[in-house]
């Protein structure tokens, strides 16, 4: 698994793929384009929004990923093998109603679910710490 620091982990083109994405699936936008908005939004006088909530956005727009692909999801792809990768894309959506069910995003719950799925410890692992590397 590759860490880099340093870079902006979730962008806005990550937002607008999504967005395009879940369109193309007769979804609804709105609330991508509200997480956008809170997350970059131009105004000076304000940071954004708190790191609790802003992690929370990041949170809700990584399993939107998970159902729908695109870029945010190749970042997560990128920092995982190959076998590693096919695990991700084989149980993305079952992985995406689990988080949903998570308050507290942790690594041991997350790679108890993948191990559930039938991934060993190993790999389990290193995807439960992208995911949180990437939401972080």
């Amino acid at each position: 698994m590759t860490i880099s620091t340093g870079e902006t982990l979730i962008t806005a083109a990550d937002i607008d793929d999504l967005i395009t994405r879940v369109r193309q699936t007769a979804g609804d936008p709105g609330p991508l384009e509200t997480a956008k908005a809170l997350l970059f939004s131009g105004d000076t006088t304000r940071t954004g929004p708190d790191p609790e909530a802003a992690r929370l956005i990041r949170q809700r727009l990584l399993v939107t990923a998970l159902r729908h692909g695109g870029a945010l999801l190749a970042k997560l792809l990128s920092r995982l093998s190959p076998r590693e990768t096919a695990m991700v894309r084989r149980y993305a959506h079952r992985l995406a109603n689990f988080l949903d069910t998570l308050e507290v995003w942790a690594a041991q719950p997350i790679m108890l679910a993948l191990m559930r799925f039938g991934l060993p410890y190993g790999e389990a692992e290193t995807i439960a710490v992208a995911v949180l590397l990437l939401v972080g």
